[in-house]
Order: C-alpha cells, then structure tokens, then sequence
C-alpha cells in the first residue's frame, strides 16, 4: 500500500520502458504531424458529423501523448497485481487484462476531450482571439488554480498518486474487472486534471507548447513527492497567471 509512483517506475523493466518511450514519442510526432489537419477539424464552419471519427481518434493519441507517462505507475500496479496468485508472484502478467485496464483511460479523455471541445466551439470560445475570448482564457486559468485546492481535486489526486491502494482497494478479477477498474482509474484521473484540459483548449488554444507544459505538470504532480504541496504551488500559479491575462486585457479595452 505504501508502495508510491517513483518507486514503482524505478521497478519498472527496461524493455516496459522502451515500449513505453516508444508509444510516447509515437504519439506526440503523429499529434505535431497532424496539428493542421486537427485545427482544421476545430472550424466552426467545417467540422461535421462525419469529422467526428477522426476528432476523436487524434484526441485520443493527444491524450495518449500527454498522460501515458503520468498514468505508468498506475498500470505497472495493476500489471504486477495480475501476477499473483495466492499472494506470490507465481504466474506470467495478464497483459490482455492490463491492455483492458489501460483503454477505457484514453477513451474516456478522448470522449471528453470531444464533448469539451464542441461546447467550447458552440460558445465561440475557439478560433479566435477577440476580448470575450481573452477574457474566457483569463477566468479558465483562474478557475483551473482554484480547482487545485478543492477537497475533490484533493480526493482524485490522493487515488492517482497511490497506485498499490487504489488496486488493492477496488480490485476486480478477470478481463471485465479490469475493464471496470480502468473506468473507475478514469474517473479519478478526469476529476483530478480535466481543467488542464480546458486551459489547454481554451488558454493554450491547443498549442504543442502549452501541451507539453501541462503534460509535465500532470507528470510531476502525480509522480513526485510532495503532490499535494505541487498541485497547491501550480494553482496559486494558474491564478495569478489569470489574473495577469485579464488585466492585459482590460488594459486593450
């Protein structure tokens, strides 16, 4: 139960790593590859509902791109709890079983990422960069800090960040358990960062860079030592970073 992430990927094998690695570095060139055609996707004007298949397959391997790293410790748990039988390490990983564990992850941030993005299209806070936008960007930062000291980004955070107790504590056997538990992980997992996600629609309008930086900060917020103190320090940043936007804004009026 006390086993944290650091020590989990410090167990991790070398040839999980590369395969790994390799996912990610898959996903982020396929998201720069096709940053253009995705913008394109994201016209009010263009998109339509045979657009849709192909939104939600480059949101899921944006999603794929951004938190594979911060979710690893979580599936080595999973994938190390699949070995045990009676208590012992005594059979091979189930990797179809973590395979399981691991999809409804990206699909639930992908179906998200897809409604999210069609509302924030709807209310034309996309695409543009007129004062109403400028001001929305201002007030998503500023709601993205409070939300990191909320008792339920506390609750989220507290499950992404202990990867042994929350497998231990909803552990569900056979392939349809994992399937389950890995729509539970999500969950957790959405109500921990699905702000990021707004920001990064929103303020970042899907800027690689802005990618990039969240992406990080989602990585060292559940990896690292002290998350709760991170995850306090990052919304007292995204606050006084909003309150910044908006007076630049006020003081174009």
């Amino acid at each position: 139960m006390r086993v944290g992430p650091p020590a989990l990927l410090r167990r991790m094998t070398i040839p999980i790593a590369v395969a790994v690695a390799l996912v990610v570095v898959a996903a982020w060139y396929v998201t720069w590859t096709s940053a253009d055609s995705f913008m394109a996707l994201m016209a009010p004007s263009r998109i339509a509902s045979t657009d849709l298949v192909p939104f939600f397959a480059l949101l899921v391997v944006m999603m794929v791109a951004m938190m594979l790293p911060s979710a690893v410790p979580m599936i080595l748990a999973f994938r190390g709890m699949t070995r045990l039988e009676g208590g012992r390490p005594t059979k091979p990983a189930d990797n179809l079983a973590t395979a399981l564990f691991v999809l409804p992850y990206f699909l639930t941030w992908g179906a998200f990422g897809v409604a999210a993005l069609l509302a924030l299209m709807a209310l034309g806070l996309m695409g543009s960069i007129s004062n109403v936008v400028v001001f929305a960007s201002a007030a998503t930062l500023a709601a993205a800090g409070l939300w990191q000291v909320t008792r339920t980004k506390e609750v989220c955070l507290t499950h992404c960040t202990s990867p042994m107790g929350f497998v231990m504590r909803h552990w569900r056997s056979g392939r349809v358990g994992a399937w389950r538990m890995g729509l539970r992980h999500s969950m957790y997992c959405l109500g921990c960062c699905w702000l990021f996600m707004i920001v990064l629609f929103v303020a970042g309008s899907m800027s690689l860079v802005w990618m990039g930086g969240l992406s990080i900060v989602i990585f060292v917020e559940k990896v690292g030592v002290r998350p709760v103190l991170f995850s306090r320090a990052i919304g007292l940043g995204l606050v006084v970073l909003g309150a910044l936007v908006g007076i630049r804004a006020l003081g174009t009026l």
